[in-house]
């Protein structure tokens, strides 16, 4: 059966294929490899061993053809499986924690704050550029230890053109590859700079210190350094500004929040499901096998359609709904499961919380600057630019 809906459908309606397949399908098989479409069959897809993330093919179909970046891709956590994996994930993971993340947090809300006070009395205000944009990449850089100052700028231009190799699209050789280049150069001048300090001080200490007792290489920093830059913050900046437009479009969640602030944390969670930054998730068959009675082949493109997955039915009951009190029923699949969850959730988990605290405490109502434009906006321009205007609470 051949798909009736693209790639660039896709990415402007994540949840299309629920419209243009019969109920209760759960994969079928198009002209680009499998598409996954029910949540359950999506996340035993990314749990299953036998598919890999896919991280060199992206290059390939990108039309990156340098080496040097399909190995670094090859030998980084996301990648590798087995021994190597569990000896990576635990040398990184002794840094990303619940505790980590709970010791940044009142700084985060700290500059979230600092952004809103900078735009003063404006009524009329552009989220992205104003307070969303800067977030994750001072939290990056603080992880990193360097000055937010001088690199959160880079951090996150770097890392939205860096990831864009996701698009598989070859016209776009040219700007990934040299985003790609810059990256890897601005690890090494960094490598090159740092000064060890007090171990878990930032991210780069930690993995010297996994260094000594043994458990990362020289190799293994350098490569974890490039990969967790290139992941640090486009994602979450597109999941805000997502997150921002659903209410937008569900005044009445704003209302509710506003009235009940300890929402926050399932209002993130429901925001994830509602409008996921990403349509689907990549792997690459490694066997032969099935999946939900489509014939999978050794080396085909498998999509995990999040997106669809998000609106399934079956496990979300009213899923076309808003709902900021949604609980009890299973979590999006924007980070992934199993042994390739993103390291980096948690953070982006506690931005977004701490985004909703902070304005839905200080604007009573907010609404779009140009209901028309937005109407005509594509799904993802929310990753840069939200015009809202907004009822201060004061």
């Amino acid at each position: 059966m051949t798909t009736a809906f693209t790639a660039d459908e896709l990415t402007q309606i994540p949840w299309l294929p629920l419209e243009r397949v019969p109920a209760g399908t759960n994969a079928i098989r198009s002209n680009r490899g499998v598409e996954v479409i029910s949540y359950e069959t999506c996340a035993s897809t990314l749990r299953d061993l036998d598919y890999s993330t896919g991280l060199v093919e992206l290059f390939e179909e990108s039309g990156v053809d340098v080496q040097e970046f399909k190995e670094i891709a090859s030998k980084s956590v996301n990648y590798v499986e087995g021994p190597d994996h569990a000896r990576l994930r635990s040398a990184l993971g002794t840094f990303f924690t619940p505790q980590k993340v709970q010791s940044m947090r009142s700084e985060v809300r700290e500059w979230i704050e600092a952004a809103l006070d900078a735009t003063g009395e404006q009524t009329e205000i552009e989220l992205v550029g104003d307070m969303i944009r800067d977030i994750p990449a001072r939290v990056f850089s603080e992880l990193l230890g360097v000055d937010a100052e001088k690199h959160a700028a880079f951090i996150s231009r770097i890392s939205e053109e860096s990831v864009r190799i996701f698009e598989m699209d070859p016209e776009l050789a040219g700007p990934s590859t040299a985003a790609w280049s810059e990256l890897t150069r601005w690890v090494d001048e960094l490598l090159e700079i740092h000064e060890p300090g007090t171990p878990d001080a930032n991210v780069l200490d930690h993995m010297l210190a996994q260094k000594a007792m043994g458990k990362m290489s020289d190799e293994d920093i350098r490569v974890s350094l490039v990969t967790l830059l290139a992941a640090s913050t486009d994602t979450t900046q597109i999941l805000a500004g997502l997150m921002f437009t659903s209410f937008l479009d569900n005044p009445d969640q704003w209302q509710r929040l506003r009235e009940d602030p300890s929402l926050v944390p399932s209002a993130v969670t429901e925001a994830a499901r509602y409008r996921p930054g990403d349509a689907w998730i990549f792997r690459v068959a490694t066997v032969d096998k099935e999946i939900a009675g489509v014939p999978v082949y050794a080396g085909d493109h498998v999509f995990a359609l999040i997106g669809a997955a998000h609106r399934d039915p079956a496990v979300f009951t009213n899923p076309e709904i808003f709902d900021i009190g949604r609980t009890g029923e299973r979590l999006p699949l924007n980070w992934g499961v199993g042994r390739h969850f993103c390291l980096g959730r948690m953070f982006a988990v506690m931005e977004l919380e701490e985004m909703l605290r902070a304005t839905s405490a200080r604007w009573v109502t907010i609404e779009h600057s140009d209901p028309a434009a937005a109407r005509e906006a594509s799904y993802l321009d929310a990753g840069t630019s939200v015009h809202i205007r907004v009822t201060p609470a004061n």
